[in-house]
C-alpha cells in the first residue's frame, strides 16, 4: 500500500482532486507514524507552493486606524471592526494554513488529528530516555514515561513555548533578542526561562524543578492568585498537588539515567525518592513499609541496563530484600 502513495497523489489530495478510493487509501496510509511525519512535511510544502491566502495586513491597518481616528472615544467597543492585525503577514498566514489543514483532512477526524496539526509531538515508554535538539539548538533529555509537544510552525521566530507532560532536562539556547523559553505544564506550573539549565518534572504527585545553571522563572496558580517566584542556581522548588510551592536548596540530583549508559547517579537520595523513580519510570508498583528504610539513602553511581539489574544494584547497595511480583515490588530489611 506504502509505494502506492507518493508525493503526487498527496498533493492532488490536498487540491481535491482525488477519488474516494484514493482518499480511503491516503486516510489509511497516514495513521502510520512515519508516513504521518512525512504527510505534514509535504502539507507544508504544498502550502508554500499554493498559498490559499494572502492577509491584506496593510489595508485592514488604514481602515482600523481611520474608525480609531473617526470615533475616539469608542476605544474598541462592540461596534468596532473585528481586526487582528499582525503587519509581517506571518500569523495570520500560519493559522490560516492550520485551519485549511483541517478542511482538507475530510474523511479524517478532526478531534483526532487537531494537536497532531498544531504540535510535533515526542514520547518515551517506561525505562526509555532520548535526546532532542529543538528548531532553536536547545537540548532537552526526555526522560521516561514523558511527553513533549512542539509548535510545527514558528518555534523561534514568534515564541519558544513547549508543553511537558512527565520529565524533562533542558538546556536552553540563549537568542540574540533575548527571546524567552517557556516549558508549560498541565498543572498551571510554567518555567520561564532565557538561557540556562535545568530539569522539569510534573507527574501526579506534583510538579518540581531543579535549576542548575541560570536563572527562571516560575508562574504557577495558587487558589485563585497568580504567583510568581524566581529561582537561583543550585535551587529545587517543588509543587503539590495544592500548588502550594516550596524552593529549597538542592541536596540531591534528580534520579535519571543518563541516556548512553544507562548510569544512575544517586548523591543522598532517599530510598521513597527512588521508589517514585521507579514508578514514574518504569510503572512499577513499589511499597516500603518500613519508614526507617524508606528515609534511609543511597549513595554513589550504579549502572543497570534494565529495571531488574537497577533493583539487584539497589539491594546490594542497601543490604535489603527486593521482592517483585510482575509490577509490583517490595523493598524491606531483612
Amino acid at each position: 500500500m506504502e509505494s502506492e502513495v507518493n508525493k503526487n497523489l498527496v498533493f492532488a489530495y490536498f487540491a481535491r482532486k482525488t477519488s474516494p478510493l484514493q482518499r480511503a487509501l491516503i486516510e489509511q496510509w497516514v495513521q502510520q507514524k512515519p508516513n504521518e511525519e512525512l504527510y505534514y512535511e509535504w502539507l507544508e510544502e504544498w502550502e508554500n507552493k499554493h498559498p490559499q491566502y494572502v492577509a491584506q495586513s496593510e489595508s485592514a491597518y488604514r481602515k482600523y486606524s481611520a474608525y480609531l481616528h473617526e470615533n475616539p472615544n469608542q476605544d474598541g467597543q462592540a461596534n468596532a471592526p473585528q481586526l487582528r492585525v499582525d503587519r509581517n503577514h506571518w500569523v495570520v498566514r500560519q493559522w490560516f494554513v492550520a485551519a485549511s489543514i483541517l478542511l482538507v483532512l475530510g474523511g479524517l477526524s478532526a478531534a483526532l488529528f487537531r494537536n497532531v496539526i498544531f504540535y510535533r509531538t515526542y514520547e518515551t515508554a517506561f525505562g526509555e530516555s532520548r535526546t532532542l535538539q529543538l528548531p532553536d539548538k536547545s537540548t532537552v533529555i526526555l526522560n521516561a514515561n514523558s511527553k513533549l509537544r512542539i509548535p510545527r510552525w514558528g518555534f523561534g521566530k514568534q515564541s519558544r513555548e513547549v508543553i511537558l507532560t512527565g520529565e524533562a532536562s533542558f538546556s536552553v539556547t540563549h537568542m540574540p533578542g533575548n527571546q524567552r523559553f517557556v516549558v508549560k505544564t498541565r498543572k498551571n506550573f510554567d518555567v520561564v526561562v532565557l538561557g540556562t539549565e535545568f530539569t522539569v518534572s510534573a507527574r501526579n504527585r506534583g510538579a518540581r524543578v531543579a535549576l542548575n545553571r541560570g536563572k527562571v522563572e516560575l508562574h504557577y496558580q495558587e487558589g485563585n492568585r497568580a504567583r510568581q517566584l524566581t529561582m537561583k542556581p543550585g535551587q529545587l522548588a517543588t509543587l503539590d498537588r495544592a500548588n502550594h510551592v516550596a524552593l529549597n536548596a538542592i541536596k540531591h540530583a534528580p534520579v535519571q539515567p543518563a541516556e548512553a549508559g544507562k548510569r544512575f547517579v544517586f548523591d543522598e537520595t532517599p530510598l521513597q525518592e527512588v521508589a517514585y523513580m521507579l514508578e514514574d519510570n518504569y510503572g512499577l508498583q513499589v511499597e516500603i513499609k518500613d519508614q526507617k528504610l524508606a528515609e534511609r539513602v543511597l549513595m554513589g553511581s550504579l549502572r543497570a541496563e534494565n529495571v531488574d539489574q537497577l533493583l539487584q544494584s539497589i539491594s546490594e547497595l542497601l543490604d535489603i530484600d527486593v521482592v517483585r511480583q510482575g509490577n509490583r515490588v517490595q523493598l524491606k530489611s531483612h
